[in-house]
């Protein structure tokens, strides 16, 4: 199966199979459980080595980015979760 076949609906060969340390940058929203990168990918100097910027390519063409809040929500979910609308 070819490499472009697993990039649909946000999954990725590279990031599951080919290199399972990349993971620690995608966030989880602990309530709806929606995926997506972490902002620090996004710091400067993150991208210096190889496999980092490889990372950087993977997370950034398979996933939105979600930054999450200290308990670990999404933005969507902390509004609704505080009574904000």
């Amino acid at each position: 199966m070819s490499h472009s076949k697993m990039t649909k609906r946000g999954r990725s060969l590279y990031l599951e199979e080919w290199n399972p340390s990349a993971k620690k940058f995608i966030n989880v929203c602990k309530i709806c459980g929606r995926r997506g990168y972490s902002p620090t990918i996004e710091a400067e100097g993150f991208c210096d080595d190889l496999k980092r910027r490889a990372i950087y390519s993977e997370l950034k063409q398979t996933l939105p980015a979600l930054p999450l809040d200290e308990w670990g929500r999404c933005e969507v979910c902390a509004k609704l979760a505080d009574g904000k609308t």
